[in-house]
């Protein structure tokens, strides 16, 4: 049993290995790919009562950049089961909090039918007049979970689960830095057959600071400074219903379980509809230590996280 068991940790760590160090350049171009790490601790304090407790973190951007991380705290109750304990429900609530980074955004404007190189004539409405790159920045936000669900085993292999969970999110304020590049009247250049190179800057003109080296086209001197300003992002509350459908396989002879699992995300007081696709295995080390190793397909971008390719590893001790 011993060299069974060692067996299946090599396992492990060799899939781990395998799949963590996989290029990313195999992934679709339009898929984000990130990492998540988790330590997750689980004790019982009464009958059909447990306290659960976790922490964790996550990479986006191609796994080049920290986006989260989490704390959390939650407790679940069996509410029902039957004698034979093929079904039972559970309730379960839960309190995290997250300090997220909201990754760096380019947001691009088009001309309107007011501006005034579209009444001069040199761009229609509708064309590209710049963009505003928005600095990436940390946010505080806190959440709460309320959820039930039903679990089914039909034998000592398998057990399927159903879960609905109401999420409550609360956003706090947050400062980023906002600088707005845009077409330049002043310095674009004209080539011999009179077309304009139109170039873009990050630069405003106005009366404010004086630069002796910008002249409008009458010959007076202008103002130039940074077109950057401070963009206040308002807290905000945001609320998703969850529904999960899990399916597991506990493999005889080894210590592992392998599951997968669907999650469909809804909106409740936004628009959001994003689906989670998740495969992977619980190699259980002995009765208190669980290793799980597993891999997340997320659809849709939203503000929590960019659709694309996740691979986590999560430790769980049972105290």
């Amino acid at each position: 049993m011993n060299n069974l068991k060692t067996f299946s940790l090599k396992h492990v760590i060799g899939i781990a290995s395998l799949i963590v160090g996989c290029p990313t350049g195999v992934l679709a171009q339009s898929d984000d790919f990130g990492y998540v790490l988790s330590i997750e601790g689980e004790t019982k304090l009464a009958s059909g009562l447990k306290l659960e407790l976790e922490a964790g973190m996550r990479t986006q951007d191609d796994a080049a950049k920290i986006d989260r991380y989490t704390l959390g705290a939650g407790l679940s109750y069996k509410l029902y089961q039957t004698a034979d304990k093929k079904f039972d429900i559970k309730a379960d609530a839960g309190f995290e909090y997250l300090w997220t980074q909201k990754l760096q955004e380019k947001d691009i404007k088009y001309f309107v039918e007011d501006d005034d190189l579209v009444k001069d004539g040199f761009f229609r409405e509708g064309d590209e007049k710049g963009y505003n790159i928005t600095d990436g920045y940390w946010r505080d936000r806190y959440r709460i979970n309320v959820g039930f669900s039903a679990g089914y085993m039909p034998n000592k292999r398998w057990s399927f689960s159903l879960k609905e969970t109401i999420q409550q999110n609360h956003y706090c304020d947050a400062t980023a830095t906002q600088t707005k590049w845009r077409v330049d009247e002043y310095n674009s250049e004209v080539d011999e057959d009179g077309n304009i190179n139109w170039i873009i800057s990050d630069w405003e003109y106005n009366d404010n600071y004086i630069d002796e080296n910008h002249l409008d086209e009458d010959g007076n001197v202008i103002g130039k400074s940074k077109n950057s300003e401070e963009d206040t992002k308002r807290h905000k509350d945001r609320t998703v219903l969850r529904s999960k459908l899990s399916a597991s396989y506990d493999i005889k002879g080894f210590p592992i379980d392998v599951f997968a699992s669907v999650d469909y995300g809804c909106g409740i007081n936004y628009t959001a509809n994003k689906w989670k696709f998740t495969i992977g295995y619980d190699y259980k080390i002995n009765k208190e230590n669980k290793l799980t190793l597993f891999y997340r397909y997320n659809t849709e971008n939203d503000d929590d996280e960019a659709n694309g390719h996740l691979v986590g590893l999560s430790y769980k001790i049972d105290f």
